[in-house]
């Protein structure tokens, strides 16, 4: 199970104080060599020095997103002999939610840096991955959600974010037997929408659909963006997260490389 790395995992992710932390300790970032790039806004429990708590919109944590982020990413090295990129909030959502506009992300200036960083991160790798396979990427955004605790949702809204895929592929890209969510069904989990239903029937759960991240760096002409909202019971099981680096990697070979 990966809770036997959760400890190693935890401490290699949040180690040190947040008092005196720079923007750069908030925001875990690496490069890869794949045109993947897996972020995860959620994970993070970190305060942030001389910042509020947040007094709106939700605080809670995706809890072990940030580490099931990080081993996913070294299930995908071994399948596909390079790694994808990765950038993952390590402050906490109570503070700064990333997966927000700025205007609803943050309350107070101090916040704005961490805010920038992670985000600037994105930017910058995006470009990396542009520059390196002009032919297409895709972004995976990790969250979690605990009202469907064995169940993956898709969030695309309804295809959307996935305008570059459906046009070279077509659906079967998003929901057939070689995508993603298509691989991990036929391991034996349960997927939202089901694998093979027609797009947009049924519709992505409203409240999984894809938020902000997904939404803004979406490229019709280029990046695909998908959320992942992963049940609770689902991130802290080794079996599963193998099954997901196996169905990222099918995809990947499948549509991307």
């Amino acid at each position: 199970m990966i809770k036997a790395l959760l400890p190693a995992l935890i401490l290699a992710a949040c180690a040190g104080p947040a008092s005196g932390a720079d923007p750069g300790d908030l925001v875990l970032a690496r490069a890869g060599k794949l045109p993947i790039l897996l972020t995860a806004p959620h994970g993070g429990d970190r305060g942030v020095p001389e910042v509020p708590l947040r007094s709106r919109g939700t605080t809670g944590t995706d809890t072990h997103t940030l580490e099931l982020a990080e081993a996913l990413a070294a299930q995908l090295e071994k399948r596909l002999g390079a790694r994808p990129y990765l950038v993952a909030a390590r402050f906490s959502r109570k503070y700064i939610d990333a997966n927000r506009e700025e205007a609803e992300a943050i309350e107070s200036a101090q916040a704005k840096p961490a805010y920038d960083a992670y985000h600037g991160q994105i930017r910058e790798f995006i470009a990396e991955i542009r520059k390196q396979f002009p032919r297409g990427g895709v972004l995976l955004d990790v969250h979690g959600q605990g009202s469907d605790p064995r169940v993956v949702h898709r969030g695309t809204r309804n295809g959307r974010t996935v305008a570059a895929l459906l046009e070279r592929h077509g659906p079967d890209a998003l929901t057939g037997p070689k995508s993603i969510l298509g691989v991990v069904e036929a391991k034996g989990y349960k997927v939202f929408p089901p694998a093979g239903a027609p797009l947009g029937n049924p519709q992505e759960d409203r409240r999984y659909n894809g938020g902000h991240t997904v939404y803004t760096y979406r490229s019709p002409a280029w990046l695909d963006a998908i959320q992942l909202e992963l049940g609770s019971v689902l991130r802290t099981d080794s079996a599963f997260v193998a099954a997901l680096a196996e169905a990222i990697a099918v995809f990947y070979r499948s549509y991307l490389e």
